[in-house]
């Protein structure tokens, strides 16, 4: 007889909560690049988009929550960046070993979800 398995998300309720919850942050990231004043750094970018995205892949590789298309993941890493990289030039106060440790600390993130995502959408 093949044994059932024993792990917090071995069930369908379980297996469905976290299916939500991986559609919440997605959502969470949808609206934040959606908005310009939204994205900024000093807004929601690094203290809730950033966060979303290193959750999201975190469940994704621990817990097997389907991941956005890489597509998706491309376009969301290409976007921030390019808003990261135009207001931190800006931020005279911040070392720039700072500002490039941070930059290599988001792109680790998104190049983690996106190799989830496309090891995910290949197969």
């Amino acid at each position: 007889m093949a044994e059932l398995p024993t792990d917090n998300f071995a069930n369908d309720g379980a297996r469905a909560y976290l299916a939500l919850l991986a559609a919440k942050l997605v959502a969470t990231v949808t609206e934040i690049l959606a908005s310009d004043e939204r994205l900024d750094p000093d807004e929601d970018g690094e203290s809730m988009l950033m966060p979303s995205v290193e959750l999201l892949a975190l469940l994704c590789e621990r817990y097997g929550a389907e991941p956005p298309r890489p597509d998706s993941v491309r376009t969301w890493a290409d976007k921030y960046l390019a808003v990261f990289d135009a207001r931190i030039a800006r931020k005279k106060k911040l070392a720039a070993d700072y500002k490039a440790e941070r930059r290599r600390v988001i792109e680790n993130t998104f190049r983690w979800l996106g190799g989830l995502a496309e090891t995910h959408w290949e197969s």
